[in-house]
This record gives C-alpha cells, sequence and structure tokens, in this order.
C-alpha cells in the first residue's frame, strides 16, 4: 500500500470514529433502528388480540337546514353529550391494538340527516379509524344504538333578583343590593330554558352591617316559577357570578329650610310662614351625614310675593351621596295672610344711589309710579307715599338714557312689604358736560340783561 492510500484509510477511520463517538448521531441511529424492528415485528407477528378502547366521546351531528333552524342534540341516554361515552372492540396485532387510545377512533351517529324538529330520537351509532395506525379491525361498538333528545337553542336575559339578607344596628339604613351586572343570560335548549323564571342571588351576612359593604363572586342561582332551583346541565349561564354592593348608611332627621330676600325685619316666620312637611329623614355615610342640619328647599323674595300668594310649591334636591328616605317629591310653604291687606301709592320722588364719579343722574320732574304695598291692617293704613322710598341704584351705570330698576322698601314700618318689580327712565350724563352748559346758559342770561338795558 502506497503511503497516499494510507493516509486516506486513516482519514476514514477517524471520521468513523468521531461518529460513533458523537451521541447525537448514536441517538438518532438508535432511533431508526428501533423504529424499523418494530415494523418488522408489527407486520411479521402473527399473534391478533381483541382490545377494548373506552371512553370515547359521540360526534353528533345534524343536517344544515336543521342547525340553520338552532337544532342541536341536547342528550344522550339521559346524559348530556359531553358525558356520554362509548366502548369500541377492535382486533388486530397485539402491539397494535395495544397502543390505541379514544383519539384513534371516531363514533359518530349515523341517521341525523332526517331530523328537523325538536323530538326524541332512536339513532345508530358507528364507529371509524382516524388514527395513523391501521392495520386492526373494529369488531363491535357498544351500545350500538342511544336515544337522542333533540331541542332547540335558545336564549333569555333576565333581571337578577337580589335575595341578600343582612342585619343593620338601629340608627343606620340599608338601601338594596346593586350588582356589578344587572343582566343574566340563559341559552340552552327551548325546553330547558322555558322552565326558567327568575335569575337569583342569595347570601346570609352572619353580622350587622355598619358600612357599606361589597360581595364578591356570588353564584347566580336559576329559579322555576315555584322557587325551585334548577340544576341543569345542558343551561349556559353568562355571568356565573357577580359583585354585590350592600350600601349602608346613616340615618339623620333634619328641617326643611327658606332662605330669604327683602324681607321686612318684623315679620315673624314662625307665625308667617308653614312648611308642610316640615322635616325629612335622610341617610347618607356617615362622613356626609355629620355636616348636614337642614336641607334648603331655596329661596323666597318677598318683592314677588303677592297678596293673593296662598302657598308656593317647592322640589326637594338631596345634597350630593344624600338619600331623602320618606320619598318625599313635593313641599308646600303655606303663607299666614289672615289680618293683611293691600294698598296702592303714587310715588314722584326717588332718590339715586352709588352714582359713579364725574357723573350725575337725573329723571324727568313728571316721573311717577304706582305700587303695591301688602302689611298688617294696622300698620298699612298708616302708610303714606312719603314712607315708601325708591332707590335708583346706578352701580356699574354708563353715560346714556336707560331704564334702571327701582330697589322699593317701606320706612317706618317693620312688617310691610313692595310686591312688584319697578323701573324709572334715567340720564346719566358726564359732570362737566353738565357744567359747560350751566356756563353757556349762565352767559345768555347776561346777554339778554344787557340788551334789555
Amino acid at each position: 500500500m502506497s503511503r497516499k492510500n494510507k493516509k486516506v484509510v486513516l482519514k476514514k477511520t477517524d471520521r468513523l470514529t468521531a461518529l460513533l463517538r458523537n451521541d447525537k448521531f448514536l441517538l438518532a441511529i438508535s432511533m431508526i433502528v428501533s423504529f424499523f424492528l418494530w415494523t418488522a415485528i408489527s407486520m411479521h407477528n402473527g399473534e391478533t388480540a381483541n382490545y377494548p378502547i373506552n371512553d370515547i366521546p359521540v360526534t353528533m351531528e345534524l343536517s344544515d337546514e336543521a342547525v340553520q333552524d338552532k337544532l342541536c342534540v341536547v342528550s344522550i341516554n339521559g346524559m348530556s353529550v359531553q358525558d356520554f361515552k362509548t366502548t369500541v372492540k377492535v382486533r388486530g396485532n397485539s402491539v397494535t391494538v395495544g397502543s390505541l387510545t379514544a383519539k384513534d377512533i371516531q363514533v359518530y351517529g349515523s341517521n341525523l340527516g332526517n331530523i328537523v324538529t325538536s323530538g326524541t330520537y332512536n339513532v345508530t351509532l358507528l364507529a371509524k379509524q382516524i388514527g395513523i395506525k391501521s392495520n386492526y379491525d373494529i369488531v363491535s361498538l357498544s351500545p350500538s344504538e342511544v336515544s337522542v333528545f333533540v331541542d332547540r337553542n335558545i336564549e333569555k336575559e333576565l333581571t337578577i333578583e337580589s335575595k341578600i339578607n343582612a342585619s343593620i344596628p338601629t340608627g343606620y339604613y340599608m338601601g338594596s343590593p346593586s350588582f356589578s351586572q344587572k343582566i343574566v343570560t340563559v341559552s340552552g335548549p327551548e325546553q330547558s330554558v322555558s322552565k326558567v323564571a327568575k335569575a337569583v342571588v342569595e347570601y346570609n351576612s352572619e353580622k350587622e352591617l355598619t358600612e357599606t359593604t361589597v360581595l364578591e363572586n356570588l353564584p347566580i342561582e336559576l329559579l322555576d316559577e315555584t322557587g325551585k332551583v334548577i340544576n341543569d346541565d345542558a343551561l349556559n349561564i353568562q355571568p356565573l357570578n357577580v359583585d354585590a354592593t350592600i350600601p349602608v348608611l346613616v340615618k339623620k332627621t333634619v328641617p326643611f329650610t327658606l332662605n330669604y330676600e327683602n324681607k321686612p325685619e318684623g315679620i315673624d316666620l314662625n307665625e308667617f310662614i308653614k312648611i308642610e312637611p316640615s322635616e325629612v329623614e335622610i341617610a347618607a355615610s356617615e362622613d356626609v351625614i355629620h355636616d348636614i342640619d337642614s336641607i334648603s328647599l331655596g329661596s323666597i323674595d318677598f318683592d314677588q310675593l303677592s297678596y293673593g300668594t296662598a302657598s308656593m310649591e317647592f322640589d326637594p334636591v338631596m345634597p350630593e351621596g344624600v338619600r331623602n328616605l320618606n320619598n318625599i317629591e313635593k313641599v308646600n310653604v303655606n303663607f299666614n295672610l289672615s289680618g293683611y291687606s293691600t294698598r296702592t301709592f303714587t310715588i314722584t320722588a326717588f332718590s339715586f344711589r352709588n352714582v359713579p364719579a364725574g357723573l350725575i343722574g337725573e329723571y324727568s320732574p313728571y316721573s311717577s309710579i304706582v305700587v303695591r304695598a301688602i302689611g298688617p291692617k294696622q300698620e298699612i293704613s298708616k302708610l303714606t307715599s312719603a314712607d315708601i322710598l325708591a332707590v335708583i341704584d346706578l352701580s356699574d351705570a354708563k353715560v346714556g338714557n336707560f331704564d334702571v330698576p327701582l330697589s322699593m322698601s317701606v320706612q317706618g314700618s317693620g312688617s310691610c312689604w313692595i310686591y312688584g318689580e319697578y323701573e324709572l327712565n334715567v340720564t346719566l350724563q358726564d359732570l362737566n358736560d353738565v357744567s359747560s352748559e350751566l356756563s353757556v346758559a349762565s352767559g345768555s342770561d347776561t346777554e339778554t340783561s344787557t340788551d334789555s338795558r
């Protein structure tokens, strides 16, 4: 052998040695050899065996027409489709059949195509191979015939009702629980869904509640018309659980109050005004209710209170976070006008107030207004026009001619007031312009005097 050929042989030997020392190469060779050995044994082993394959589910496929009509197989032999299982007996090579599982065989209903309406039907079951292993035979199927119930799949929505029971101490108020979702959707076979009358959440608290409480993940129960709980695996419930919030508040009784504008100082409100109802029971969290001593109804302006007004109606508005436990929607304010009378007065004298600097106001010397006064008979009978003060407030007014609201009051009487709104036409001028006009007028008088002479 030449030296060159000897080197080539040595290199091939080194490569083979390296491969034999490579773990990955040896593992691959082992798997290939094992596969061929298993195949050879399976093909040439003449031993056959019968073997049962258990817990095989059943496939039930209705026709397209039935599916479009929302029909579905509800149960098989009285069990849900998901829970019903079959057993298939196979025969073949002992190695092959010993390795089979439920995933290698499909069991299905063979005569479902004619079902187009709800009802109970007898269905023949068949089995077929669906795995990669095929050198075996299906010998028998148990059961081979079943009774199936077919029904229309429908959906119903129900408002979740509360059956939550809890106690509270005296002086507290517990409102109706509210849920994280108000509606539950129940779906399934029409026969099952039609039995559902109510969806309720039930909970019994073992301790007294003194603050608003949240209960998490409470299960929803379905009831029939008699109030019996429905346990039907064919029904699908969404959601299965909800959170419940139980409002627990502190109670308090407070009076209704009014604000008054332009009220005569001498009027005794306790005698003159009666609020019905005079108080209300409220509830709120402890931090909110601590600062509430009354509920204001709004304001009464005596300028708008006429002699013929016997009562006014107010809508009570609760502060944020406060509940009106008495559900009072209207409050009547009655006025005691017995012993009161009314008179009219013609006013010709007016006074200015808050005249802007550098300006001067004036009104026509022929200006007059007729006002109506209301008050106790003894006091109003003594009034004269001079007792009525009409003030022209020129705050923020500008130069020009305009109508100005009048502020009316009664002097010399603490229990009379002026009813109505009144205005007066006023001219507001720059003081310098008025002075110039006066100077010109004075010069004209001098000239006339000179000419006379």
